[in-house]
């Protein structure tokens, strides 16, 4: 307790002001700063550990033992799905645990624009990964589908990025 006290001693004296208000006013100064730069370094904490990489797999509970389905395995099945949409280059996926043990899965995609609507896209491909995760793993724990643009193709015969195609029937 001794040595707590000198301490403090020493700091205030190195405290400027002449009178006891000013030098209080600096200690509490000092202090909120010390308390803030705490908190944000306690937040930064918080964020780098909430923003935890993504799962290795799926773990599926078995009566007859457990099946482990690997993030590659998931990847390289949701890849296969490339052909069937014309204008996509799948580059990332994701799986990630939400709330208890729900599961989402991020997928990172290009797309050409001039393939039709994006938002159509995105609602056949996340049906299709639903049913290529149901029917060929088994896995029921996913329940949402996050698409993510990345960016879309490079157009190298110089056309605009923001050409809008003809529509048909018109």
């Amino acid at each position: 307790m001794n040595r707590l006290s000198e301490l403090l001693k020493h700091l205030e004296s190195l405290l400027p002001g002449v009178n006891e208000f000013e030098r209080g006013f600096y200690s509490a100064v000092l202090l909120i700063g010390a308390v803030i730069l705490l908190l944000l370094v306690l937040y930064c904490i918080y964020k780098l550990h909430r923003r935890a990489a993504g799962l290795d797999g799926v773990l599926l509970k078995r009566d007859d033992g457990d099946i482990f389905i690997a993030r590659a395995a998931l990847t390289q099945a949701i890849r296969h799905l490339e052909p069937s949409f014309p204008g996509t280059e799948i580059q990332k996926v994701v799986l990630r645990r939400k709330r208890g043990a729900e599961l989402e899965l991020g997928v990172a995609l290009i797309y050409d624009e001039s393939c039709g609507s994006f938002d159509m896209l995105t609602k056949n491909l996340k049906e299709r990964i639903f049913r290529e995760l149901v029917g060929t793993f088994g896995i029921d724990t996913v329940k949402s589908v996050a698409i993510k643009l990345v960016r879309l193709p490079e157009k190298t015969h110089g056309e605009p990025h923001n050409a809008v195609p003809p529509v048909s029937g018109f």
